[in-house]
């Protein structure tokens, strides 16, 4: 919260920006009924009140785990050769 000279209280300023948010439980947001688990982009300042009524949180993306060639005996196998047995 900040203080104005004259002992006034003045509101945070809020960029444009929108950012995406998961949310928590299921309410309204850009005029939209929104659902527990969507993830939608909102923009700050509808974004503070639903964080502080701990109905959001900001989205955090999980990075991809990067896909291995599991084939085995082929020349791209990344995977060492099939071990036989011994007769």
């Amino acid at each position: 919260m900040l203080t104005t000279k004259n002992g006034g209280v003045k509101s945070p300023t809020f960029s444009k920006e929108m950012k995406k948010y998961l949310i928590l439980r299921d309410t309204i947001a850009n005029k939209e009924r929104v659902r527990a688990g969507d993830i939608v982009e909102l923009d700050d300042a509808t974004a503070y009140q639903l964080i502080s009524c701990k109905k959001a949180e900001l989205y955090k993306e999980q990075p991809k785990p990067k896909k291995a060639n599991r084939s085995v005996g082929l020349k791209k196998s990344d995977t060492p050769k099939i071990k036989k047995r011994a007769k």
